[in-house]
Formats: C-alpha cells, structure tokens, sequence
C-alpha cells in the first residue's frame, strides 16, 4: 500500500491516476502502469510485467512528500511512474508507453523488448499526457506532453511516422495554439487522415493540415481544462477538469472542409444517417435539471454561407417518394403561417439545422390546451433528401435514416404501417381543429351581423336565423373540445372531447409521449384501429353537421343579410381528411 509510504520504498510505484489500456485485439488483456507495464491475460486475475522500469528512476524524485516533519503521501505525489499506455490497433505485438518524467518506449515484439523512442525536443521531465496511435498508419503516432507544473506552460504535441526513430514538433506557439497553452490531450480523426484534434488547458483546436496550423475550436465550450477526448461515433467526446463531460456532435463537416469552399457563395455539407431513437432526460422527467443536453436532433444539417443573405434562406427535407418532410426558412412570417415550416436564422459562416425525425404535426387553434403529444409525425426509416436555396443556388444532398438497431424484431413493414396510420390520425386531428376554427370563426361574425342588424332596426328578421345558427355551431363546437377548459389544470377537472380523444390515440400511435422518454414502436394494436375506428364513426356524421351548416344554413342567412343590406358573414375554406 502506498499511503505515507515513498515512492524509494514501493516495489511498484503507481501514481492515483495510473493508466490502464484494454487491448483493441483481445478484451482479455488488460495493460497496467507503475514503473513498468503490466498484463494481464485474464481480466485483471493474475498481472505479469512486460517492461523493465521505464522511468527516469531518479532517486530525488522518491523521497517522501511533504518534507521531513510531516509526511503528506496520498499516491498522487508517487513519481517516475509510466503515465500513459498506448496498445497499437495495426499489431498486438506493439505498445506504446510514455512516463510523467518525459521518457517514452515502444514494443514491438509483445513485451519481449523496448526502444527508448524519447523525441529529442521532449522538454526534461515533461509528463507525457496522451499517447494516440493513429488509425490510419502503422508506426504513426501523436503525443500530447505537458510541463506547467513546472512552471512551463509551453504546448508540446509531437508527431511520428516511423514507430518513433524520428519526431516533428507540431506546437511552436506561433501555429495557433497559444505559447501558454499546455496541452493534455490530442486525436487524430479516425475517418480523414490530418485532421487533428487537441486538448489544452484553455479549450479545444482543431488542424485541417496534420499540425502545421492549429485554430480554435471552442464554440459554446466554457473555457475550462480538456483533460481527455475521444472520437467517436462521429462526435468529438472530452472530459475536463471541473466542467464535467461534453460532446460535439457530428464533425463530419470538419471532414468536409476543403480550401475551395472559401470561395463558395453557400455549401451543403453531406449530412450522416441519423438513427430513428426514442430520446429522453430533462424537463420534469427522470434527472430533471440534472439530466445531460439530449443529442440536438436525430439529423443534423450544415451549410456554409459566406455572407449574411437578404434573400429567404430554405432548408427542405424530401422522402423517397417526393413529399416534403419539413421545411426551414429564414422567413418568419412564413414559418408563422404555414404548418410544417419552422423559423431559422442563419448567419455568414458554418449554420446547423437539426430535424427531429418528424414530419409536420398538430396544428392547433391559438390557445388550445392539450394533454398528450402535439408533435410531428415519426419518419419511418429510409432514405431522405435534403436541399439547400439560398444566395441564388439550390443544392441538394441524401442521407439514410436508419431504424434502432436495438429492434431487430421490428421490420420496415411495421414502421411504415406505423407512419400510414399516424398521418391518418394527425391529418384528421387537424381537420377537427379546422372545424373548431371555422365554427369559433363563423359563429363571431354571426354575432356581430347580428349587432349590425339591430344598428340598422332589421335584428327581428335576422335574429331568429342567426340565433339558430349560433345554437348548432355551439353544440358542434362542444362535440369537437371542451370548451371549459381554460388552463393547463383544467383537463383533468372537465372529460376530453373528441380533439381530446384523437390527440391521446395519435401519442400511442405515434410511440412519443409529452415527455419523449420513448413509446411503443413499430405496427399498431388492432386497438388502435378500432378506436380510431370509433371516433371516426363521432367525426364523420358532425363533420357533415358543421359542412351543412356553414355551406347551407350561413348561406340562407347571407342571402337574408344581402337582401337587407347587411354584409355577409365570409365561411372559410376547411380540408377534408382523409379516413381510411
């Protein structure tokens, strides 16, 4: 045990961080740090050690911490310890290893023997943070070292080709990460060979060009100590030092990036397949404020700009089949106005849109209140198309939207019933939400011809007609909502009219609840068809009952007003939707 103990007295010197590495080969072999390297061929059962010590193994850098009247040794002071092992995924035969006192070794024969590989401009007992073996190339490989508690402060990121004969300094402090930036971490991306990834106490880089240039990368990053990165998944994944974890999502832009687009008036950028996920956390549900940012969207879009545009900037999404998805538009008075259309505001440089996985939803009358999901409905998986308008050139780029694979059981068949059935009840919802509209509507212009009747003394032949009018509208209306319903409480005081009724089916359906933790995916229950089928059979006969009244009974009062020389009362246009 090594509390209170000097790291002159250990048989093993491990420091509280010490590093462990699981093989990218065989997940049965477990690689540990103290001096040496350690393995294990058994998950951590029994250890055997591979390496001789690999450290400075200076004598001053072993005594007892905290001087001779108090010791203070916790295993964080524990020093000339290997600090950083790195298994090469080309060969099990080659592992990397760098120590917290600036040496660094290879194996290429499995253990059997190491080279000292130290760059020669690896500054004197430097910690050597990260080693990252690069996917692309056997014996390349990128160092990120680190010397500010020494009171250096210097960025050090080497680079080698060779299985480190020879090394290249990416870092002089004139190259974009500043001279007082250590740095803690660095990647190469997996998919684009030169694209470089960097940690360092004051936030994130990125280079285009295999070190030679480094800019920032920090976006709406606080500006906090990178501590560790991955690349993963298509994202840029970091731990920090006192700011928890955080993600980038989807860097396949960065991979795009090429010097001609500067010269692009507007670039869409290949998006990557999105997954149909049920996503969750947040709001008032498990984790509430505590619970992490949820993925932006299912699918991201990006686009380039170079100038701020005047013009109407649009975003369509197609299905296989043609119809429009969902539609974004710089127009706020556009997307204000017509369903299905949401409001962007792009702006000169990079722009992300993110679409959910849906298509247009609900479209409720101002002030309606709803109990149950009001969103779009779920795109089945499949393949889509993406377009860009804007500085007077259309682009257009596809992507595949792509099924949970955690439901194997769930065929292509399923989610596209799932999607007919959905629409179905979304498009009669909105065809109920029509109907309250043109009665709501209607029924305020009866009454005001009925005031302009009396203004002109003719209200006793104008009255009876339109008194009668306004009872039936009121009666339909009651069938359609409840009409008691004046807050958000008031649901669950007053029974759910027919909008209720659909709107709680159309959440089953759809398998996204208010609260999108997730539902039921894939083919409806015969349940649900029979229910639909009943509220159908409510709908259709007081749909005829509003279309008899608005296009037959308004119309007698009008030619009533007309005659009297009253103005009319104006019947607006409803749809029809569709019932299977």
């Amino acid at each position: 045990m090594q509390l209170g103990e000097a790291g002159k007295n250990l048989r093993y010197r491990f420091q509280w961080v010490s590093p462990m590495a699981v093989s990218p080969h065989d997940p049965n072999v477990v690689f540990h740090g103290s001096q040496h390297v350690h393995r294990s061929t058994d998950r951590g059962m029994t250890w055997e050690t591979i390496s001789p010590d690999l450290t400075t193994n200076t004598p001053a850098h072993q005594e007892f911490s905290g001087g001779p009247i108090n010791h203070d040794i916790t295993g964080v002071e524990i020093f000339n310890t290997v600090f950083s092992i790195a298994p090469s995924p080309h060969s099990p035969d080659v592992i990397w290893a760098g120590s917290d006192d600036g040496r660094m070794h290879i194996t290429r024969d499995n253990g059997a023997t190491w080279d000292d590989i130290t760059p020669g401009a690896m500054p004197q007992f430097a910690t050597v943070d990260e080693i990252d073996v690069s996917p692309h190339q056997a014996g390349r490989a990128l160092v990120a070292a680190q010397r500010y508690r020494l009171n250096d402060f210097a960025p050090y990121i080497f680079r080698t080709n060779n299985y480190g004969r020879s090394w290249d300094l990416l870092t002089n402090g004139r190259n974009g990460i500043p001279a007082d930036s250590p740095v803690r971490t660095v990647r190469e991306d997996p998919e684009r060979p030169g694209l470089l990834y960097a940690g360092t106490e004051w936030g994130v880089y990125v280079s285009f060009d295999d070190g030679r240039n480094w800019q920032s990368l920090q976006l709406n990053l606080p500006v906090t100590p990178v501590t560790g990165m991955r690349v993963a998944h298509d994202d840029v994944i970091i731990s920090t030092q006192g700011r928890s974890f955080w993600i980038l999502d989807d860097v396949t832009p960065l991979r795009q990036i090429t010097p001609e687009l500067s010269d692009a008036a507007a670039h869409l950028y290949q998006p990557r397949n999105g997954y149909r996920v049920n996503s969750g956390g947040g709001g008032d549900g498990i984790g509430g404020q505590f619970a992490p940012e949820p993925l932006p969207g299912n699918v991201l879009i990006n686009f380039y700009l170079a100038d701020d545009s005047a013009d109407e900037v649009v975003v369509r999404i197609e299905d296989s089949a043609g119809r429009v998805v969902r539609q974004f538009s710089s127009d706020s008075a556009r997307a204000d106005t017509m369903p299905g259309v949401s409001h962007m505001k792009p702006t000169a440089g990079m722009n992300r849109v993110p679409w959910d996985g849906t298509y247009a939803g609900l479209n409720p009358p101002d002030s309606t209140i709803i109990w149950g999901y009001s969103g779009g409905v779920r795109a089945p998986p499949g393949s889509y198309r993406v377009h860009l308008s804007a500085a007077g050139i259309s682009l257009a780029e596809s992507f595949e939207y792509l099924k949970d694979p955690r439901l194997p059981e769930v065929t292509q068949g399923d989610f596209d019933e799932q999607f007919r059935l959905a629409v179905a009840i979304r498009d009669t919802i909105n065809a109920v939400y029509d109907g309250i509209r043109a009665a709501t509507g209607v029924s305020a212009q009866v009454k005001s011809a009925t005031e302009r009747a009396r203004e002109a003394g003719v209200v006793d032949r104008v009255g009876p007609v339109a008194d009668s009018i306004s009872a039936s509208l009121a009666s339909v209306h009651e069938a359609m909502t409840q009409t008691k319903n004046k807050s958000g409480q008031d649901p669950i005081r007053f029974a759910p009219m027919l909008d209720g009724q659909y709107v709680a089916l159309y959440e089953y359906v759809t398998g996204v609840d208010n609260y999108r933790f997730g539902g039921a995916e894939g083919r409806p229950t015969p349940g649900a068809y029979e229910l639909f089928g009943d509220l159908n059979a409510r709908w259709v006969p007081l749909s005829e009952q509003l279309q008899h009244l608005l296009r037959d009974d308004v119309a007698r009062l009008n030619d009533l007003l007309q005659g009297l020389g009253v103005p009319a009362v104006v019947v607006p246009g409803r749809r029809r939707a569709p019932i299977p």
